[in-house]
């Protein structure tokens, strides 16, 4: 129930239903990644990597061999399994980067609360160090978000995530909370001291109806055509563009023969 949650479920994937919670799926972590791994590599490594030069292995704080080769080979099977296994949000896209797999892009189309009906990009940065540290998630889009400096877009994944957990806590995870950050019960949660804005968490708290008028103010403004068209960095995979009546109809007719052609 709403009154009852905890910080700590903030993070798990939740229906729409703000007053419910979904617990995820168990993740094994070393033999689980491993076995995908071992069974996706083929899949996931291009030529050119394996004619790459050889990385030397070196010991990570799990005790397990690493390198950078199957770092880089994690991060695809994660960003795999936002599809596969179901572990996106609901109203979240993310794409990789087209120069780099420690780049993420995505877009959030926020379903209900203050922010209702908002079209919001993000970023996704993941550090060389990770999974030791958490990845950094900057908004591109701009809010009045307690969580969320205004001067670049920086958003406060600290308050869910002080201590980041290797292979126990995932980038889905952050997705989620990214996500989950957006509703009254995360904002009702929030202390000084967890807030990038303190402005905004003020508004809140002490000035709902300007709270929710500067909110509304942020969804207008993510949806004009200024916005939503506006030029994305070169690397960026997810491009919107105006589409007439006509062009519509053509796009939507092929993406029916598409999925018509790939039933058994």
């Amino acid at each position: 129930m709403e009154g009852t949650a905890t910080v700590g479920s903030l993070g798990k994937q939740e229906d729409d239903n703000d007053s419910m919670d979904v617990d995820l799926p168990a993740v094994h972590h070393q033999e689980a990644q491993e076995e995908d791994a071992a069974m996706a590599v083929d899949a996931l490594i291009s030529e050119d990597d394996l004619r790459g030069p050889a990385v030397p292995l070196a010991i990570n704080t799990t005790g397990r061999f690493y390198s950078e080769h199957m770092r880089r080979c994690e991060l695809r099977i994660e960003l795999m399994r936002l599809n596969t296994l179901g572990h996106n949000p609901r109203g979240i896209y993310v794409m990789p980067s087209l120069g780099s797999i420690n780049v993420w892009y995505g877009v959030m189309y926020v379903k209900r609360g203050y922010w209702r009906d908002a079209v919001i990009r993000f970023r996704v940065d993941i550090p060389r160090e990770y999974p030791k540290t958490h990845p950094i998630i900057t908004l591109s889009t701009s809010v009045a978000h307690p969580l969320v400096r205004m001067e670049d877009g920086r958003f406060a994944l600290e308050h869910q995530f002080p201590q980041w957990t290797p292979y126990s806590d995932y980038i889905f995870h952050a997705l989620n909370y990214l996500k989950n950050a957006f509703k009254n019960r995360v904002l009702k949660q929030l202390r000084p001291k967890d807030c990038y804005n303190i402005g905004a968490y003020m508004k809140f708290k002490n000035n709902l109806p300007q709270f929710r008028d500067h909110a509304r103010v942020d969804v207008m403004k993510s949806r004009t055509p200024d916005v939503l068209y506006r030029q994305q960095p070169s690397d960026c995979p997810i491009v919107f563009s105006p589409l007439s009546d006509e062009q519509f109809e053509s796009t939507m007719q092929q993406m029916r023969l598409y999925a018509g052609s790939q039933k058994p």
